[in-house]
């Protein structure tokens, strides 16, 4: 089913507010990913996590997670409405139309929270079948473990309409077969040289497709997919970015 592949354009998981009432009664690890999923009343939530040792600085893995728009599919460059249709993105996103990263925002009804360093917000188009769209709220933290480890948390969360508001004039309207998607990168210096990457996503959706439990093994394949897939990305990135490092 095509609305499968809706499921990640980027990558994302915080804490939702049905996910602590809900037991996954469903759990698998999928090539390294594992994928959860349960309900609770109509809701259905879905679950994927990841947790890989990359030989890059925290920075340069920072830098790598949180550049949005070199993700997208190319092939789609004519759908693109508000990002230059003669930009070619580095790295493959399927459904990944273009991605506007907005750091000029409202600063009235909001203020930091405790370590956030940073805040903006993303506008995604994606096409599957159709067109969607739909902005998320960028929140970057810093702080250390305790450990004493230096650590980053960078959190996308999918805004509903009034949200997107607080931060900005939209220049469109949510339109998503979920009701919230989030994700959280944590990110932790275990040496000068070495950063682990954490990487939760979560889905709350009450589409009639996805909540069906004949779903759910299609969709625990796209999650895993998807979440390989960025991970590989930021890998890429990064020894990109090591290398272009290196030869300077």
């Amino acid at each position: 089913m095509a609305i499968y592949k809706l499921l990640m354009c980027a990558g994302w998981l915080i804490t939702i507010h049905a996910f602590a009432e809900t037991k996954m009664d469903k759990t698998e690890s999928i090539n390294g990913v594992s994928v959860q999923s349960g309900k609770h009343d109509s809701t259905r939530i879905y679950r994927g996590s990841i947790t890989k040792i990359f030989p890059y600085t925290l920075a340069t893995v920072k830098y790598s997670v949180v550049n949005f728009q070199d993700r997208c599919n190319n092939s789609f460059k004519e759908r693109r409405k508000f990002t230059d249709k003669t930009t070619t993105c580095k790295y493959h996103n399927e459904n990944l139309v273009e991605t506007l990263v907005i750091k000029d925002i409202k600063k009235n009804d909001w203020v930091k929270e405790a370590n956030e360093v940073e805040r903006y917000v993303l506008g995604r188009q994606v096409y599957n079948r159709g067109s969607f769209g739909y902005y998320e709220l960028v929140q970057v933290f810093e702080g250390k473990n305790a450990q004493n480890q230096k650590t980053i948390t960078v959190t996308q969360k999918m805004m509903n309409d009034k949200e997107t508001r607080k931060y900005l004039s939209p220049l469109f309207e949510k339109d998503s077969a979920f009701d919230e998607t989030t994700g959280i990168f944590t990110l932790t210096e275990t040496s000068p040289t070495e950063t682990t990457l954490s990487y939760e996503y979560t889905a709350e959706t009450e589409h009639w497709i996805l909540n069906k439990e004949v779903s759910i093994p299609q969709v625990f394949s796209s999650i895993s997919k998807s979440i390989n897939d960025l991970v590989k990305t930021v890998d890429a990135e990064s020894s990109f970015q090591s290398r272009d490092i290196a030869s300077n």
